[in-house]
């Protein structure tokens, strides 16, 4: 039967997933679950490959949870400075505080306040995104050239006893 956590020994050297607190430990292993079952790692190489393949999907998606988060805090950092404007006016003045950034226009306004972070977080994204890909690959080559070598002893075994049948019945 498939397992879809890594062998005591392999799981050993992995050590602690690399999550930040905060993140659910459940849905890292999830995923590498998720994984493992389709890749069905033969060996500690491909377990790995498993292990890379979760992490790099990990980052990816805080990553992008990371670019909400950063007009999110924005928001709500513009809120809380309101707020204590609000406060430190005299009770003799009138103060309105303006509403909380909650449309899309002021998204787009403070979006364009952090659209370095954004391509710097672009940037990382497409970097996970290759790492994610060239281990996809190694997967894929690795596969076909045991795919090969299993064809190869085949076609010898049965050209072997092909030959072994021929000269039998001479």
């Amino acid at each position: 039967m498939l397992s879809l956590v890594p062998p005591d020994e392999v799981q050993a050297l992995f050590g602690d997933p690399p999550l930040l607190r905060g993140e659910d430990v459940r849905l890292y292993k999830n995923l590498m679950g998720q994984f493992a079952k389709l890749v069905e790692p033969k060996d500690m190489i491909e377990w790995w490959w498993v292990k890379d393949i979760t992490d790099h999907s990990w980052e990816i998606r805080r990553l992008r949870r990371f670019k909400v988060l950063f007009i999110e805090l924005s928001r709500d950092m513009m809120h809380l400075h309101d707020q204590m404007r609000a406060v430190a006016v005299d009770e003799n003045d009138e103060y309105e505080s303006p509403p909380v950034p909650d449309n899309e226009n002021h998204s787009a306004e403070l979006f364009m306040h952090r659209i370095g972070q954004y391509k710097s977080v672009d940037t990382l994204i497409a970097s996970a995104e290759l790492r994610r890909a060239h281990t996809l690959r190694e997967i894929e080559h690795r596969r076909e050239y045991v795919a090969r070598r299993l064809r190869k002893a085949s076609d010898e075994i049965i050209d072997g006893e092909f030959a072994a049948l021929s000269q039998a019945a001479e």
